[in-house]
């Protein structure tokens, strides 16, 4: 698994735990790594070898697996990018195969060099659209808050 950090997370992390249910703050956390992640995804189709349409077409966006979620404990929300190994079966052995070779095929990789040309992008991204995500968040409470009321009276 490859991390990196970026300035700031702290406080969007804060922000986050600020809006109260867990499920609120998964959601709008979704949204944004979602958003974030399609640098990345759009990259490795570019730089997946040309004439495989089944490889390019499996490179999605989706929510972390089981196992990386148990990992990120403490995390709000995960997401990857990655070949989605259940539209087409042959994937699961030609996909890793593709990227990290073996002894009777070299390595063509595409998602490692698609991470690290876009990872900068990609937070940036994040950051931006997270804070933007917890402002509309935000909003719909207190506009939810705001009905509450005006129904109690």
């Amino acid at each position: 698994m490859n991390v990196v950090k970026f300035e700031g997370g702290r406080e969007l992390e804060q922000a986050l735990a600020d809006l109260g249910k867990r499920t609120t703050a998964k959601r709008t956390a979704e949204r944004a790594l979602k958003r974030a992640a399609e640098p990345i995804r759009d990259k490795w189709v570019q730089l997946a070898p040309v004439g495989d349409g089944d490889l390019k077409r499996s490179i999605k966006i989706g929510k972390a697996v089981k196992g990386v979620q148990r990992q990120l404990r403490g995390s709000v929300a995960a997401m990857f990018v990655g070949i989605d190994e259940s539209e087409n079966k042959r994937l699961r052995i030609y996909g890793p195969v593709q990227e990290f070779g073996n002894e009777s095929n070299p390595a063509q990789p595409a998602g490692r060099p698609a991470f690290e040309l876009t990872k900068h992008e990609a937070l940036n991204r994040l950051a931006d659209d997270l804070r933007a995500e917890i402002e509309k968040t935000r909003a719909r409470a207190a506009k939810k808050t705001a009905r509450l009321a005006a129904r109690a009276l």
